[in-house]
């Protein structure tokens, strides 16, 4: 049986219930967080789903808002976010524009890397493909109005609008795919109580998105110095 959780008004899932016990047990999923499967009429408190299973101490977890977490040992599992400081990334984006778009294949796949449920990397790279269609589209709107009466045919304009749109579409699809992938991951397998701008999202996306990974990757290098330290 697979268990939606909630938490602050957010869903997250499904888990089956080792899943939950294992989230429990590490401090991701709280006892007092509300779960429902699709067979339950109502939601209920994850220790009631739990019962006799529930772990006895679960890890305490802190918010990313208040300052650096003490991680769970469950989180260590996953890889570091791309570590490369926001600020370069703009600055190497602003002399080569292609970068952008490699960051952003960047950041996806390490998205489906640690949640395989992302659809954002197969997003973008749909997107791409258009985009290289919309390319040759717009050579062939070049060498029809230079080899001809200097108005390219209908089908390749058509192709053209057809190819820009479903670009912008697919983009979008892809950078709001990743805002959900990353609140997922980030208020459940390593809570940090992360929350995204819808707007930031849309104006900002990769630098956005860099801007939080390098917030995150100086908190997990703080957590695992105290760790060593002690």
């Amino acid at each position: 049986m697979l268990y939606h959780v909630s938490r602050n008004g957010q869903n997250y899932g499904p888990y089956t219930l080792e899943d939950l016990q294992r989230y429990v047990a590490s401090g991701n999923v709280l006892a007092t967080d509300l779960a429902k499967s699709d067979e339950m009429p109502e939601w209920v408190p994850v220790s009631q789903v739990l019962g006799a299973s529930m772990p006895a101490s679960p890890a305490p977890v802190t918010a990313y808002a208040g300052g650096a977490p003490a991680y769970p040992a469950a989180a260590a599992q996953y890889p570091d976010p791309p570590d490369l400081h926001w600020a370069l990334v703009l600055l190497i984006g602003f002399f080569c524009g292609v970068f952008t778009i490699v960051w952003m294949i960047v950041q996806a796949a390490w998205m489906r890397k640690v949640d395989q449920r992302s659809k954002a990397l197969s997003y973008y790279i749909a997107g791409l493909i258009v985009n290289l269609v919309m390319i040759g589209a717009i050579v062939a709107m070049v060498m029809s109005m230079s080899g001809g009466n200097g108005t390219p045919s209908n089908s390749i304009a058509a192709l053209f609008v057809v190819c820009a749109l479903a670009s912008f579409v697919l983009f979008l699809m892809a950078i709001f795919n990743m805002r959900s992938s990353m609140e997922e991951h980030f208020n459940g397998p390593e809570p940090i109580g992360l929350k995204l701008s819808g707007i930031m999202t849309f104006f900002f996306n990769v630098l956005y998105f860099q801007y939080h990974f390098t917030r995150i990757n100086d908190i997990k290098r703080a957590a695992r110095y105290r760790g060593a330290a002690i």
